[in-house]
């Protein structure tokens, strides 16, 4: 079942890629343990791999931006010791990795001020 996939949010562009050891009964075990609520199944209209990459996403994210590392192989070494219940995050010559980061960067953050023109 291996997939990659885009994701888009006001906080963060990512693309990940899961390896066929992420499976459907993993993805739906985690989901419930880290989102009981559904939410994030919900938001993704009932797709399950959307979901668990979201949440994938959002801790990878987290972990990127908020301890400020830099670079996807540190980013992967701090997951991977604080999320031991995740598949392992792809690092240098790692043959049983779950997921890949391809990229992972905040979002584009721009204001828009209107001109008005002096009469």
């Amino acid at each position: 079942m291996a997939f990659s996939i885009k994701l888009n949010t006001p906080r963060y562009s990512a693309q990940l890629a899961f390896s066929s050891l992420v499976t459907s009964s993993l993805m739906l075990g985690l989901l419930a343990k880290k989102d009981p609520q559904g939410e994030l199944i919900d938001n993704c209209n009932g797709n399950i791999k959307a979901a668990f990459a979201t949440l994938a996403a959002d801790k990878l994210f987290s972990i990127h931006h908020v301890h400020e590392i830099n670079g996807p192989e540190h980013t992967a070494r701090r997951f991977n010791t604080i999320y031991r219940d995740f598949p392992l995050v792809f690092t240098e010559g790692m043959k049983d990795w779950g997921i890949k980061i391809i990229s992972l960067e905040a979002s584009p953050h721009f204001e828009i001020e209107s001109m008005e023109e002096s009469a």
